[in-house]
């Protein structure tokens, strides 16, 4: 979006509350009457009562200008009121927005950015947008009405005298206008230091139990501090030439121009063509002159501050969604709704992340409807990227994926993700109840149907032992359970959605031989009359595999079943060797007979 399309985007966040923004004007305007009021009602006491000796006048002015001071009180309460209620509505509907889009962005943006720094764009920035709207916007405004109405007053009374106590105001405003727009580049370094402190922070607690553990405090310390003193640097600069300027301007509004007022209009008040009430009217005026001046310079900042803040929000409105999202147009076209009845297809697939080494490279292969196909081979060889291909959280930077055919980009992403069940090793629990965690706070999915995927997942047995059973509390990242636990409630996660498609990487890694068998189980539950894709170390995990993939630096080395690659491909043998190395004694157990082909035990391994 360009700059010009983004004042019509501000509009639609502000446009719904069109009428608290007048409300709340309107009673604050009411109130800079009230303030330009007072100095007159002092000023008709002074020149016509006390002259006339008219007490009663005098008791009745100074009632209304109580009643006045009491009007404005209330007034003011009132449009602060309004005002907050003003900034709350819009800054809500633009985190609604902000968040909303932040679910739509490709994983590579959240691969890219830290937690922390988002978090300062979703909350930081918007509360300074939010001021900008209500107590900012508003006080701006009613200031320089203000100001404007002191003007109109003073040129009724004195015209001259008001033109030429006037001249330099357009010179100092203009300076506090340039001024603090140079400061704007400042502003946004703090902010962007701010950021980092958020993230650098947000990083520390939650790898508190690391750090404590491996006795990296006091570097945890020092790097937050160097972080923060980055942000401190920044402030103190821009604080400095912020309140020297500010100074500068106080001197010059403040006592300067009350003396400019007594020198230029004593003579007149001496000589009679003045009246001593219009003097008082000036000097009032003169000395609350500076408060407009200032409270406009400042808001001055505070808009300059709001608008780093406001860019940063519209980079992120502006970036655009994974292709294929509902309505939107995919890579190649229009997308179309995902259907899976014959085969999935990577064809010549090449990926990289930006511009490193190739991760993937020309990688083929297919996976027929109702097959099981397992990936295997060394940590960093691709398979993982390739089951980040699958799921479209990346698209391929060569090749293509097609599935019955079409490309897989060419399909509406979300239908397609709803035929996948998700595994991973890092297995992320959200805090709630275990009902809520494994449908994923969709209450469209019956509690029947939860009970029915934790017992099909070996799940069932551990969780009624727990304290209130499918009503028990989950702590942050599931902290109160063990790693086998999280799987397996992860493996019922997966079938409580009812997927096609199962994709399961590195399952099994965390658990132990007993939790092992469990999830074993579950697995053969979770893929039966499935297609399932497993990536895996433990090979006990993918024996029945219809074909396994060897992927090496890359690219597929070897493919057929478990005997198959013993027999033929020298490094899956050894990694068969390497976890179960009972099968070179003699007395092998009846697992490792399993895993591995007896023509291979007998002849001590070699292949």
């Amino acid at each position: 979006m360009t700059l010009q399309q983004r004042p019509s985007r501000l509009t639609a966040f502000v446009g719904g509350s069109k009428r608290l923004f007048f409300l709340g004007l309107g009673s604050l305007a009411l109130v800079t009457a009230g303030q330009l009021a007072g100095p007159l009602i002092m000023r008709n006491i002074i020149d016509v009562r006390i002259p006339r000796a008219d007490v009663r006048g005098m008791v009745m002015s100074a009632l209304g200008y109580l009643g006045l001071v009491l009007a404005m009180g209330g007034l003011n309460y009132y449009g602060t009121i309004v005002v907050a209620r003003l900034g709350l509505e819009i800054v809500t509907r633009i985190k609604e927005a902000l968040f909303s889009h932040l679910l739509t962005l490709p994983v590579s943006y959240f691969d890219k950015h830290p937690v922390g720094e988002l978090m300062a764009r979703v909350e930081s920035d918007t509360e300074r947008v939010k001021e900008l709207f209500s107590r900012i916007g508003i006080t701006l405004l009613t200031n320089v009405l203000f100001f404007a109405g002191m003007l109109v007053v003073c040129l009724c009374l004195e015209p001259r005298v008001t033109a030429v106590l006037a001249g330099g105001l357009p010179l100092a405003l203009g300076f506090v206008v340039y001024f603090f727009d140079k400061l704007r580049v400042l502003y946004d370094a703090s902010r962007t230091r701010y950021a980092a402190v958020v993230a650098r922070v947000t990083e520390f607690v939650q790898g508190a139990e690391i750090i404590r553990a491996f006795g990296r405090g006091r570097w945890a310390y020092e790097s937050l501090e160097r972080e923060s003193r980055g942000k401190r640097d920044a402030d103190v600069k821009a604080s400095m030439l912020e309140y020297s300027a500010m100074g500068a301007l106080g001197f010059v509004m403040g006592p300067l121009f009350t003396a400019l007022i007594v020198k230029v209009l004593a003579p007149q008040i001496v000589t009679g063509a003045m009246t001593l009430g219009t003097l008082l009217v000036f000097l009032e005026y003169g000395r609350r002159l500076f408060d407009p001046i200032m409270a406009i310079a400042e808001n001055i900042r505070a808009v300059q501050q709001a608008r780093v803040s406001l860019k940063r929000i519209f980079d992120i409105l502006d970036l655009e969604p994974e292709p294929g999202r509902g309505s939107t147009h995919a890579v190649c076209g229009p997308s179309h709704e995902a259907r899976f009845q014959h085969d999935i297809e990577f064809r010549h697939v090449w990926f990289r992340y930006k511009e490193e080494e190739w991760v993937l490279k020309d990688v083929s292969f297919r996976v027929p409807r109702g097959a099981n196909i397992a990936l295997v081979g060394p940590s960093g060889s691709g398979k993982t990227t390739a089951i980040a291909l699958l799921c479209r959280f990346y698209e391929p930077t060569r090749g293509e994926i097609l599935v019955d055919g079409t490309r897989l980009s060419e399909l509406d992403l979300e239908s397609w993700r709803h035929k996948i069940g998700l595994v991973l090793q890092d297995v992320y629990l959200f805090p709630g109840t275990v009902l809520e965690s494994v449908r994923v706070y969709n209450d469209e999915i019956p509690d029947l149907a939860v009970r029915k995927a934790l017992s099909t997942a070996q799940a069932l047995e551990f969780v009624e032992r727990l304290p209130g059973g499918l009503g028990a509390e989950i702590r942050e990242r599931g902290s109160n359970l063990s790693a086998g636990e999280k799987q397996l409630l992860a493996f019922a996660r997966a079938l409580a959605f009812a997927p096609e498609i199962v994709v399961l990487d590195e399952a099994t890694a965390s658990v132990d031989a007993k939790t092992e068998r469990l999830v074993s189980r579950g697995m053969a539950e979770l893929t039966k009359g499935r297609t399932s894709v497993v990536v895996a170390h433990r090979l006990s995990s993918i024996m029945n595999a219809d074909e396994i993939l060897f992927f090496k630096e890359g690219r597929i080395a070897a493919r057929g079943r478990h005997e198959e690659l013993v027999a033929a491909f020298p490094e899956y043998a050894e990694l068969v060797r390497l976890q179960f190395p009972s099968v070179r004694s003699a007395g092998a157990t009846e697992d490792a007979a399993l895993f591995v082909p007896a023509a291979l035990a007998a002849n001590g391994g070699a292949s």
